[in-house]
């Protein structure tokens, strides 16, 4: 069995984010209260920010 190298924990972290914004839209399209909608909104757009430096990490790794 091979070990996973940075590049294969970064891609896998990737996904696991992506994973998650789409879990929070789903979130996003059923929630009832307008707190709620808040926070969730929110946490979209940490996440958003937490995919954007993912890929920049991944496109640092696949140049070294």
């Amino acid at each position: 069995m091979q070990k996973k190298n940075a590049r294969g924990y970064v891609q896998e972290s990737s996904t696991a984010l992506n994973e998650a914004k789409s879990l929070l839209e789903s979130a996003k399209n059923t929630v009832e209260k307008e707190d709620n909608l808040q926070d969730i909104e929110e946490s979209l757009r940490i996440v958003d920010q937490a995919i954007q430096q993912v890929n920049t990490a991944a496109n640092e790794l696949e140049q070294h």
